[in-house]
């Protein structure tokens, strides 16, 4: 787990101190995947490991926790504690440092997260957690209803874990994830909405929905979200039915490369429009950015979906120009989880022709046109701007972007001299 950890791991031991690698780089390391963030538990306290690392940052003292920088690297470094009573369902309401770390194992959620190995590579792993690695399963730690007491996020962890590893839900933890789920109204919405994220853009999203959806945990968050009891899964798909759905593409979301659009697939079988997806993102405190690029992508491929095929890239090229680009290159995204599938047959053309499409418009934004509204205005003998300005401007856009019209100053102000009579040109009004 890196020169730098070990080297942190035998300093910290040079000087008395027991150190461990613990959770879930060590999960990850057993399991030959890529290690993303290293986690140190120690038995030296924090003004300890900052004397002994003038580097580090007193990120946690509360938590006993120091982050050290070391290369390209930052480990969190924690003293060794324990934990009691979890009033908020969060935070401990006091911790106390301990001289062993088989204690501050002890307090981790799952087995598989509670193993630690020190520096010469010997494991230490009193609740069995490299058994359940073995056998594919996913347990608490001690009593599930304790761990979930503790966190109530837990119980999404649970999901996110058990769809992303491919682990078995130990049949005792899960019951209490789905009798518990009520306590996740105390779980902030922003906790929620990153677990979401991570199950969305996991390797297996499609079974973390059936999970959620199996369980209902999604019902008891503290705002509501609103969202459809089936999640938009079929009536009799289990969370780990084997049986194929041949016309659901959210069975092939893993094979989506772009999370939103991810994301957009989920809330269109959900029959979740753009308004409706606004209240869920509001809900769930997502950014600005994502609630406008999720909105975007429903409405573009809303504008698809029912346009005749002799009609394929007008709907294509008028989609793209009230959407955006952006909005039509997620789209293309979603090929994988729609192409063959017989009831979205009306997405082929789009795949096999929109990138051409979105690639020989002579003008995708108002921007790109060769004249503005101040051309116009002229052109109509100094009348007082107002909507009709911005709708003769789209108009003279989506031609143009059709190629019905070039997109040339002399030809652009020409069809708005035809066009002004429509506009009411020399009333003096405001529209």
């Amino acid at each position: 787990m890196g020169r730098g950890g070990l080297r942190l791991l035998r300093r910290l031991a040079e000087r008395g101190y027991a150190a461990y690698f613990v959770g879930g780089c060590v999960r990850d390391a057993l399991l030959g995947r890529p290690v993303k963030d290293i986690d140190i538990a120690t038995a030296a306290k924090p003004d300890t490991v900052l004397e002994l690392f003038p580097e580090a940052i007193p990120t946690g003292l509360k938590h006993g926790t120091v982050t050290v920088p070391l290369g390209s690297w930052h480990y969190e470094v924690t003293t060794f504690r324990a934990e009691s009573d979890y009033s908020d369902g969060r935070h401990p309401d006091s911790v106390s440092f301990l001289d062993d770390v088989e204690g501050d194992l002890e307090r981790r959620d799952f087995t598989v997260n509670a193993m630690a190995v020190d520096a010469e590579g010997r494991l230490v792993d009193p609740f069995g957690g490299r058994r359940d690695l073995e056998a594919k399963r996913l347990r608490a730690v001690g009593d599930p209803a304790a761990r979930f007491g503790e966190d109530a996020l837990r119980m999404l962890r649970f999901v996110r874990f058990a769809a992303e590893y491919g682990f078995a839900a130990d049949e005792p933890t899960w019951a209490e994830a789905k009798l518990g789920a009520p306590g996740l109204a105390v779980v902030a919405m922003e906790r929620v909405a990153a677990e979401l994220s991570r199950m969305i853009g996991g390797s297996d999203p499609y079974r973390a929905l059936a999970l959620l959806r199996e369980s209902e945990l999604l019902r008891w968050t503290k705002e509501r979200l609103r969202l459809p009891r089936a999640l938009g899964l079929a009536n009799d798909d289990g969370a780990d039915s084997a049986a194929p759905s041949a016309e659901d593409p959210l069975r092939r979301l893993a094979e989506v490369g772009d999370e939103l659009a991810r994301w957009a697939l989920w809330f269109d079988r959900m029959e979740l429009g753009p308004d409706e997806a606004e209240g869920v993102c509001r809900a769930l405190r997502t950014s600005g950015a994502f609630e406008g690029a999720l909105r975007r992508t429903l409405a573009f491929h809303a504008a698809l979906r029912g346009a005749p095929t002799e009609l394929a890239r007008r709907a294509w090229i008028g989609a793209a120009l009230r959407q955006g680009e952006e909005a039509a290159r997620r789209w293309l995204t979603l090929e994988p989880a729609y192409r063959g599938l017989p009831a979205f047959d009306w997405t082929a053309p789009y795949f096999d022709a929109g990138a051409a499409w979105l690639d020989e418009m002579p003008a995708k934004t108002l921007k790109e046109l060769a004249i503005g509204g101040a051309d116009v205005l002229a052109a109509a003998g100094g009348r007082r701007g107002g909507p009709w300005t911005a709708d003769l401007l789209g108009r003279l856009l989506e031609e143009a972007a059709l190629g019905e019209l070039a997109n040339e100053r002399e030809a652009l102000l020409t069809r708005v001299r035809s066009l002004l009579p429509q506009y009411g040109a020399g009333n003096g009004g405001d529209d």
